[in-house]
């Protein structure tokens, strides 16, 4: 199942929503089920999430609250081509230029009891100042059935006004926009806070 949202979105109290799509069951079941257990099972390699703030590569848990893993190992290569053969259809749905992918850069992240992302971009100005080249961004979430966990919604934000849309982070379900959306993670509540029961994503920026 595809839910497409057009560029010229005006909501009623102002702004303007980019495009974005969200897709039901992106992968095959028996893949999105063995990237979720291979996520499981490599706890121990998952690091604190980072965040560029004011020119620094830090941590600051006030801002990002999230476990990272950096490859995925036997899946990084069926991932990436997942995200491949999804550029050209985004590319349409969102009227973006054709390119060609320099980089398809993936990371894992687990989201547990209190875990956030206050609103943001995924295009940025690095230290040195050259320009992100991040045109894409693809977001498949992945957790356990049943959910446990309450709340960490993908919030998507309207451009000059207050408004917003909300993507329930649905097993299996692939958001992408394009990577200057704003947007967030709302805090999400884990009873018990095991990892295997954590709100898993697979973040996906396809790069210029």
């Amino acid at each position: 199942m595809t839910a497409t949202f057009g560029a010229a979105e005006i909501p009623a109290n102002g702004g303007l929503f980019l495009p974005h799509d969200v897709q039901s069951d992106w992968l095959p079941s028996p893949l999105a089920d063995a990237l979720l257990e291979y996520a499981i099972a490599n706890e121990s390699r998952f690091c604190p999430g980072s965040i560029l703030h004011s020119g620094k590569v830090m941590v600051d848990e006030t801002i990002r609250q999230v476990s990272v893993l950096s490859h995925l190992g036997p899946f990084h290569e069926q991932v990436t081509r997942a995200a491949l053969t999804a550029q050209p259809m985004l590319e349409r749905l969102f009227g973006m230029p054709a390119f060609t992918a320099s980089e398809v850069e993936i990371e894992m992240a687990a989201h547990g009891d209190g875990a956030h992302f206050q609103q943001h971009i995924d295009t940025f100005v690095v230290v040195n100042r050259c320009p992100n080249p991040r045109v894409l961004t693809l977001v498949l979430y992945l957790h356990r059935q049943p959910r446990g966990f309450t709340g960490g919604a993908l919030r998507l934000h309207a451009l000059g006004g207050e408004a917003f849309q909300d993507i329930m982070p649905d097993h299996n379900r692939l958001a992408a926009f394009p990577s200057i959306l704003p947007h967030s993670v709302q805090r999400l509540t884990c009873p018990g806070n095991a990892f295997a029961d954590r709100r898993f994503a697979v973040n996906m920026w396809i790069h210029r």
